[in-house]
């Protein structure tokens, strides 16, 4: 194959290690390696970065009017270790929650230094941060450290999901970088475990 495509054998192996890692192809063992089919691949995979509107979408759920509140004031410490900025610094606070027919399906916050959200309407602020970034700032997020937990009975922004009986949510902590290295948003996601389903590719090394 790579004699084929006029590339050499170490260029043709990291391809195709590239895109095994991508869930496109499969390689089985005394078999050969195959393409996957598309509903065979991964859905929302977490190894994929995306923006909470993006991943709402990929699960099928039509998304209602979201209810969202703005304010500016100081951040929890570990917000202003991210951005490495003294603890009584303020930043731009959006709370957003976000509804579907059956209910309240993810309440987020949001934490923006204060020079990137001069241009947010806060009576109807932007839908997606992350386009709202690269409209008006020409700032893409590249990467996110996330953190994946079990929020306690007792978070504030747990409770605003006005969960059903038996069921339970998860939350995602992410700090996220742009495409120049620099830290540009700090979020807490937290949706219903009972309407999303996620996973991730897994590689030996």
């Amino acid at each position: 194959m790579s004699s084929l495509l006029g590339v050499s054998r170490e260029t043709w192996r990291r391809a195709v290690k590239l895109l095994r890692s991508d869930g496109i192809l499969v390689s089985r063992h005394g078999s050969g390696t195959y393409v996957l089919d598309h509903q065979d691949r991964i859905v929302n995979d977490l190894s994929q970065l995306q923006s909470m509107t993006k991943m709402i979408s990929n699960t099928g759920i039509q998304e209602r009017e979201s209810s969202t509140r703005c304010c500016i004031h100081k951040a929890p410490e570990e917000v202003s270790q991210f951005f490495q900025v003294p603890e009584e610094t303020p930043f731009f606070i959006l709370q957003k929650i976000r509804h579907a027919d059956v209910g309240v399906i993810c309440a987020s916050i949001n934490y923006l230094p204060l020079q990137y959200a001069e241009k947010i309407n806060q009576t109807e602020p932007p839908n997606s941060v992350f386009a709202y970034l690269e409209e008006n700032y020409g700032i893409y997020v590249t990467q996110a450290l996330t953190e994946l937990f079990i929020p306690a009975p007792t978070d504030p922004l747990r409770q605003l999901l006005k969960l059903p009986k038996k069921a339970d949510c998860f939350g995602f902590r992410q700090s996220h970088i742009d495409s120049r290295g620099n830290p540009i948003l700090y979020s807490l996601d937290y949706l219903r475990s009972d309407l999303f389903h996620f996973t991730v590719m897994r590689i030996r090394p």
